[in-house]
């Protein structure tokens, strides 16, 4: 965004505090004082804790040239550009909403329980083999990141590709109809956030959020298996569905899985086989979702096989990573949800390892409420004798998949920790640098920090 301060100020209709500014050229946005760059418009939030308003001094001393300040603050400064608002999150929304509209890209919005940030990856790697993309960046995707990620969009962006999500009801048709997307994708319907919406059902109607704001000659496309969300749409959008039925748009003929990722067949072009280099059958499911996105704005076939080859993912999403000595992690430490955590297992167990032992490296899986102990249970039942050789568990809650992992590996080959301190110690002192590990938990949980000290052992 290049805006002057006249145009912010127009745009949001709001008023400046000293005329004077009104020329003064802004060219990017922060909310963090730690990541101003020289020309940004700082946005101060108003918290329950801290009110960022006390960090404006400092946010123009790193090369801030603007700021919102909310009315009912008092003591603007009157030798800076202020642009007076009078809710600076609802500004910081319309903003984005109004700057998005004069762009006018192309705008392609992903949802969904699992997946979303993988879909992400594999749609902006498609969309720019033929166009100028932006896309969401890390986890920039609620009521402040997918504002934040349309401000930062450059003006000659020809498609957006934005990642929603959310923890409760209605969060989700905000972020829809700030962005207006022409193409909405839902990934898929899990259990994750169960805590706050009591059911899949209301998972799957907090989804349908997406459509909230879509074009009115706009796509859904969604899992053709997941009736929660045929039951409960309502408009007159076209829908495309992808998954395993022949009744689906797209669907897969054949799928092979290997260690560096999966190739696969779809009805569209059998002698075509795309691979992604991502492992897990699920994740073909998730690009078929962009494929049905991508030939909607006219990218098929080859430079989607092309674009699939040399993508570039998120980091901790099912990523390999080989150890200082010689142990290889299979990293999926960002997120966990009862869905993505069997699927991954069923996944991993069946890879061939060429003989070296598997551990299992888990923590908790949060939000799940006064479900948690049978989801965790539950989520365990997937394991097969003979497939992994140890399993280092950490959490309370991990303890109910650990009572079930037993029954099915061998009660020797679990164990479970308090702390992540002496689950690390454990793991630093088994591993030797010949295994294949999967570590998987909730970003809450920190198992980063795990991995981080497993790469340099």
């Amino acid at each position: 965004m290049k805006k002057t301060v006249g145009e912010v100020v127009a745009m949001l209709d709001s008023s400046i505090h000293v005329d004077t500014f009104r020329d003064v050229v802004i060219t990017g946005i922060c909310f963090d004082t730690r990541q101003i760059k020289s020309g940004d418009l700082f946005v101060p939030f108003v918290g329950n804790l801290r009110d960022g308003h006390e960090f404006v001094s400092q946010a123009r001393e790193m090369g801030a040239v603007a700021t919102f300040w909310q009315k009912d603050v008092p003591n603007p400064p009157t030798d800076f550009p202020v642009i007076l608002v009078d809710d600076t999150l609802l500004s910081l929304q319309e903003l984005a909403a109004k700057y998005i509209q004069q762009v006018k890209p192309k705008v392609i919005a992903i949802t969904g329980s699992n997946g979303k940030t993988t879909t992400k990856d594999i749609m902006a790697a498609i969309v720019e083999t033929t166009y100028k993309v932006h896309y969401t960046g890390g986890n920039f995707n609620n009521h402040i990141g997918l504002p934040y990620t349309i401000l930062t969009m450059p003006e000659d962006t020809e498609v957006a590709v934005l990642e929603m999500g959310m923890n409760h009801r209605h969060e989700i048709e905000v972020l829809s109809k700030i962005a207006k997307p022409d193409i909405a994708i839902i990934t898929n319907i899990g259990e994750a956030h169960i805590e706050y919406l009591g059911s899949r059902e209301e998972i799957a109607k907090a989804k349908l959020e997406i459509t909230a704001g879509l074009n009115p000659s706009g796509i859904l496309i969604y899992p053709h298996e997941e009736t929660l969300l045929l039951s409960n749409i309502n408009g007159d959008f076209r829908q495309l569905t992808f998954g395993k039925s022949e009744a689906a748009e797209i669907y897969p003929l054949e799928i092979h899985a290997e260690a560096e990722g999966t190739s696969f067949v779809t009805n569209w072009e059998p002698e075509l086989e795309i691979f992604v280099p991502i492992i897990g059958e699920h994740n073909v499911f998730n690009t078929m979702a962009a494929m049905l996105a991508a030939r909607e704005i006219g990218i098929e076939g080859e430079k989607i096989q092309s674009a699939l080859k040399k993508m570039e993912r998120s980091k901790s999403r099912l990523e390999w990573i080989t150890t200082k000595s010689g142990a290889r992690i299979l990293n999926d430490a960002y997120n966990s949800s009862p869905t993505a955590l069997k699927t991954v297992l069923k996944t991993f167990m069946h890879m061939d390892s060429k003989g070296k032992p598997k551990f299992l490296v888990l923590a908790d899986m949060l939000e799940l409420g006064e479900l948690s102990t049978k989801l965790h249970q539950e989520s365990a039942e997937v394991l097969e004798k003979d497939t992994i050789e140890k399993v280092f568990l950490y959490g309370e809650a991990m303890k109910a998949f650990g009572t079930v992992a037993e029954t099915k590996i061998g009660q020797g080959k679990v164990q479970h920790f308090d702390t992540k301190e002496s689950l690390e110690t454990a793991l630093l002192s088994e591993v030797n640098g010949n295994e294949w590990i999967l570590v998987k938990g909730s970003y809450g949980m920190g198992l980063k920090d795990v991995v981080e000290n497993l790469i340099i052992k």
